[in-house]
């Protein structure tokens, strides 16, 4: 039986890398990365992929997608269920470990993180295209307002402290990751550090999500946060707690 997974261009690198193996990897929707930025436009592309493969025969349909700024709270299967992780974003997933734990490594919320998948998808082009930006901003407009323009763009950077790599072992490009991953720190101005990653979340998740650690939505339920704060499973239609 075809499985299926809908997952975040982000843990593209990680998830091509471990279905390489598979005798029965799943048949994957990618979307891109960067859509936590707008939930709405998430919500909407995540459950119109939900609903092709619905309109399939899926019954039982992965997401590699945490709560990812409330983006999944709506998102339900009609006819089947969903399985993701009981995360809030991609990080723990990443680093393999609980969201307790990945909370404890961000330093309080200061850290911008970086993987294979922020360095390669559009997340990083802020950094990858800003000397032509400057360029061109300079030739329209003159290198004052240049400078003026591009300190704007960088305004968003000053929450942060440090600049991290999740990498896991063995990758063959690991020298280019981390060059990649050192230049955006450097680019960013941000001291930069490397913290080590794990499969497990996503080893588990393509192995059908059975642990406490994913969610099982079933057809007419979401996901959302309880009045504890946790992540839980709701009724569609029915506010939060």
């Amino acid at each position: 039986m075809t499985r299926h997974l809908i997952a975040c261009e982000v843990f593209r690198p990680e998830l091509e890398r471990l279905m390489r193996g598979m005798a029965d990897a799943p048949e994957v929707t990618w979307l891109e990365q960067g859509l936590h930025e707008t939930p709405d436009d998430l919500r909407r592309k995540v459950q119109e992929a939900v609903d092709t493969f619905e309109a399939q025969g899926a019954r039982t349909i992965l997401l590699a997608y945490g709560l990812c700024g409330r983006g999944l709270a709506g998102v339900t299967g009609r006819t089947a269920t969903l399985v993701l992780p009981r995360v809030h974003d991609c990080i723990p997933v990443l680093l393999g470990t609980t969201q307790e734990n990945a909370n404890d490594c961000a330093l309080g919320g200061s850290t911008y993180w970086l993987s294979p998948g922020w360095l390669k998808y559009p997340q990083a082009f802020f950094f990858r295209d800003r000397e032509q930006r400057r360029r061109d901003y300079e030739e329209k407009y003159g290198a004052e307002a240049a400078a003026y323009l591009i300190e704007v763009e960088a305004a968003w950077l000053q929450n942060y402290t440090n600049a991290c790599l999740i990498l896991w072992e063995g990758w063959d490009n690991e020298g280019e990751l981390r060059a990649g991953a050192e230049a955006a720190a450097r680019d960013a101005g941000l001291p930069y550090r490397e913290v080590p990653g794990g499969d497990g979340f996503l080893r588990a998740l393509l192995e059908g999500g059975h642990s406490e650690g994913f969610l099982r939505l079933e057809p007419g339920f979401t996901l959302d946060i309880d009045g504890n704060g946790a992540i839980a499973a709701r009724p569609v239609g029915e506010e939060a707690s």
